[in-house]
């Protein structure tokens, strides 16, 4: 299959583009890539139609959808996961997320021939292993940068073209603010609303570009135009609903864990991570969603209803409902 080049090639390596890999992973989901670029939403999201390109049963998805975190990572582990054959499936997935390539790649002492050294080396050589266990298709998905695509002379940076050799770089651009609008369109018409492009355009620039934190807004601001008897935004609707620009971090990643979003909320993680962000900021604001759980459950028993609810405890409505929700929902299961 023929690849278009990303608009900005880096040496005699082939940079396919995020639209590229999704045309390849509809005729051929075999292969194994190297996610980055600034757009982590997009690359969490291409990881779940490679998935669903290769068919992986829900029931088996324990043993053919293996995620590594940085968190959990070492090379012997990454090893033992690509070991690991397939469960009633001729390939699995392994996803490795999260490794700051900058970091590793001058750690320990000196360069080798390729410019590889210490933990970059580690990483190479179980890669090498690819080849061994070919009953795998792979991903190895870098947070937004947390790798260099050039060196100071222009020319590919070390790092990639050695990984190069194994995976498939795949670029992940931020989309323009046009696209941008038009994404947030058909996301809106998901969710069951209908939103102008004008509109859609004041979003991102009230909101951010972080399809992160849209797609979070987007979700508000479509439950606050039911609850409010519409299928249509409003411009104000947004000023009135939405939190104005900010890095996504603990509260998205706070509503992922809420919805079982487990891929989102690692995504969210690493992200968070490599921004270091206090994690006793994490933990106060998921300490604090389970604090509202509990004073609405208690409110609930005592026969008060969602709109008394949010009057007595000054919480914002979207909040109560969200809440009110993962708790039925749970009850229901």
């Amino acid at each position: 299959m023929c690849y278009n080049k990303a608009e900005r090639q880096v040496s005699e390596v082939d940079i396919i583009t995020s639209n590229d890999f999704l045309k390849k992973i509809k005729t051929d989901p075999n292969g194994n890539f190297l996610f980055y670029g600034e757009e982590d939403y997009l690359k969490s999201h291409a990881v779940k139609a490679l998935k669903d390109a290769m068919g992986i049963d829900e029931a088996f998805e324990i043993f053919n959808l293996v995620q590594i975190d940085v968190l959990d990572y070492n090379p012997e582990k990454l090893i033992d996961a690509l070991s690991m054959p397939p469960m009633m499936a001729e390939k699995k997935l392994v996803v490795l997320g999260g490794l700051d390539l900058k970091k590793i790649y001058r750690s320990k002492g000196g360069e080798d021939s390729d410019g590889a050294v210490g933990e970059f080396r580690e990483l190479l050589d179980a890669l090498a292993h690819l080849d061994e266990f070919d009953y795998n298709n792979f991903i190895l998905l870098i947070p937004g940068g947390n790798i260099n695509e050039e060196d100071n002379k222009k020319r590919m940076s070390g790092a990639l073209k050695s990984l190069s050799e194994r995976l498939t770089p795949v670029k992940f651009e931020a989309p323009t603010p046009q696209k941008l609008a038009l994404w947030a369109m058909r996301h809106f018409e998901h969710h069951g609303v209908k939103a102008e492009v004008g509109d859609c355009a004041y979003l991102i620039e009230y909101c951010g570009s972080n399809m992160f934190s849209l797609s979070s807004e987007i979700e508000k601001l479509a439950l606050y135009a039911r609850a409010q008897g519409r299928d249509r935004i409003l411009r104000e609707d947004i000023s009135t609903v939405c939190s104005a620009e900010m890095d996504y971090g603990a509260f998205e990643f706070s509503n992922a864990i809420l919805d079982g979003r487990k891929n989102d909320a690692l995504s969210i993680l690493s992200v968070m991570k490599f921004k270091q962000i206090d994690p006793l900021f994490i933990m106060a604001e998921i300490s604090g969603i389970f604090s509202d759980l509990l004073k609405i459950k208690v409110l609930l028993t005592t026969g008060k209803s969602l709109e008394q609810i949010e009057q007595e405890t000054g919480m914002n409505g979207y909040r109560v409902k969200k809440r009110f929700q993962w708790q039925a929902k749970q009850i229901s299961l």
